[in-house]
């Protein structure tokens, strides 16, 4: 596939011209990276792993993850893997290299792992022969202008402003585009359809979804030419998270688009912007200690109890980078915050499941009697555009070009066409 730059472009409602770059001077499901590798914070302003754009993509969105014989459905047609292939009743299918595809010719109603969607798009079921003879995995391949929609129904609520709409159809075209740059060559999916890449409901109905993906058509945020990967949160809490501290230390990362902005967010002033959640001192010990080797933090496997959770390291907007885990004799391992919430937050065998949710790194803890109660500010990684703040300023009037302006310092807005 031919790689290509994006054209930069001009919104003519708008007097100033978007194609210069905006700059800032001064200062519900979020947005995961899939990678989750720590190490020393690169230089900013290096894009050595930023690939250029491919153009208008069609996005690769792995909709399921069949492992043990669970029930997939296409209408009223189910698929299966079998140790001598695999088996259907559908009539529009074909088979290569062990992959199966099949090809709607309606809007047919996709079921599998007590998810429904409805798609029209092609459906490539790829073996996972390296699990099991019967994993594989269900791979939608979706136009971008058509997948967008779908992303703004399960990512936004359906009563927001217009202006919200736009700028995170921007922000989730962009994520989804710099993805599929990414993996292209590298994977058989660029996105999944859940929060560890962005929501995607499928097939849409939703008036306000279209109507921003069309108002907006093939607009990205770049910088120095390139898409780039416009992670967004649920609600920042107030203060900004960098990618390279939240995300992953990737070069990708290492742009000032993705390095946070100065002065308080507006969602500051909102009720729900902070949270609280109890949980058995005894048992959240027990997670962290399971996580020791799944996240590759052998720390975790010290700990034998937890008396608090302390941030210890800051970053230049006041967000913890690093926390603290006090055990009852105050000696403390020290982790990266983002280690330490997905540690709350993981599934373990033979554990209750991790709920209340620990909703983000910016926490503090404290054990009372056998409970730990948290405390915390915000909804997910706090990098790039928070979805409530956005909201906030839409409210006022903001255009989406300056409520993008606020969230992505140094960006530019262009065109994959």
């Amino acid at each position: 596939m031919k790689m290509t730059k994006p054209n930069q472009i001009s919104f003519d409602r708008r007097k100033f011209i978007i194609a210069s770059g905006i700059v800032v001077t001064g200062g519900l499901s979020a947005c995961t990276a899939t990678s989750d590798t720590d190490g020393e914070k690169p230089v900013v302003g290096t894009k050595k792993e930023v690939l250029p754009s491919p153009g208008s993509p069609t996005i690769r969105v792995r909709i399921a993850r069949i492992r043990n014989g669970e029930r997939v459905t296409l209408g009223d047609h189910r698929i299966t893997k079998t140790i001598r292939g695999w088996k259907t009743t559908m009539q529009h299918t074909t088979s290569n290299n062990g992959e199966l595809q099949a090809t709607p010719t309606s809007r047919l109603q996709f079921t599998a792992n007590n998810k429904t969607k409805l798609v029209s798009n092609n459906i490539i079921c790829v073996p996972r022969k390296e699990i099991s003879t019967h994993a594989f995995d269900v791979v939608v391949h979706v136009p971008i202008e058509e997948y967008i929609p779908g992303v703004l129904a399960g990512e936004l609520y359906a009563h927001w402003h217009h202006t919200t709409f736009e700028a995170q159809a921007i922000a989730a075209r962009s994520y989804a585009t710099s993805l599929h740059t990414e993996r292209i060559s590298k994977s058989h999916f660029d996105v999944n359809d859940g929060p560890s890449s962005q929501m995607y409901l499928g097939d849409v109905a939703l008036e306000a979804a279209h109507r921003a993906a069309q108002s907006t058509s093939g607009v990205v945020l770049t910088w120095d030419d390139v898409v780039i990967p416009a992670y967004y949160c649920a609600c920042c809490g107030g203060t900004a998270a960098t990618a390279t501290d939240a995300i992953s230390a990737s070069l990708t990362h290492a742009i000032p688009p993705l390095q946070g902005r100065g002065g308080k967010d507006i969602c500051s002033a909102l009720d729900i912007r902070v949270w609280s959640a109890r949980r058995s001192s005894r048992t959240e010990r027990k997670r962290i200690n399971a996580c020791a080797t799944t996240m590759n933090t052998p720390e975790f496997s010290t700990i034998r109890s937890i008396k608090s959770v302390e941030p210890t390291i800051f970053n230049a907007y006041g967000r913890p980078t690093h926390l603290a885990i006090y055990d009852r004799r105050n000696k403390a391992i020290e982790v990266s915050a983002k280690n330490v919430t997905r540690a709350f937050n993981a599934s373990v065998t033979k554990l209750p499941e991790p709920t209340p949710t620990i909703w983000s790194s910016h926490l503090i803890a404290k054990k009372e009697g056998d409970t730990l109660t948290f405390h915390g500010a915000g909804l997910g990684h706090g990098v790039g555009l928070c979805q409530y703040g956005a909201q906030e300023l839409a409210g006022k009037g903001e255009s989406f070009e300056s409520i993008l302006q606020w969230y992505y310092p140094g960006a530019t807005l262009s065109s994959l066409s």
